[in-house]
């Protein structure tokens, strides 16, 4: 994992924007920085903390509607919805089998792109 990506991680909930909870800089450097991220990010599926699961939900949910709209032939957003139900359709606020469940199904899809640590 590089720098960037570590610090990100580490101060993912360090700066909430004032009318949206859910997303802070550093959700959206980590969106940006797409499909890299996501193995630093996965385990945070798994916080403790609510906030964290739904801000790493967050990046999760743009990595992945950006990987859709650019493999998508059509309709990026069926594909998106179908990829997203297929891995789990994880929720930050499921059981944390479930949750566990879902994120073990995206750690194996992004394994399967090569961009398993």
């Amino acid at each position: 994992m590089n720098d960037e990506i570590e610090h990100l991680v580490a101060t993912i909930d360090a700066h909430p924007e004032p009318l949206h909870a859910d997303y802070t800089a550093e959700v959206r450097a980590l969106v940006r920085i797409g499909l890299p991220a996501l193995p630093a990010v996965l385990p945070l599926l798994m916080a403790e903390a609510e906030l964290t699961r739904l801000r790493a939900q967050r990046v999760l949910e743009g990595v992945t509607r950006a990987w859709a709209a650019e493999h998508a032939a059509t309709a990026p957003q069926q594909a998106w919805e179908a990829l997203w139900q297929a891995h789990g359709a994880y929720d930050w606020r499921a059981p944390a089998a479930a949750r566990a469940a879902a994120a073990a199904r995206w750690q194996a899809w992004l394994a399967g792109r090569g961009g398993a640590p």
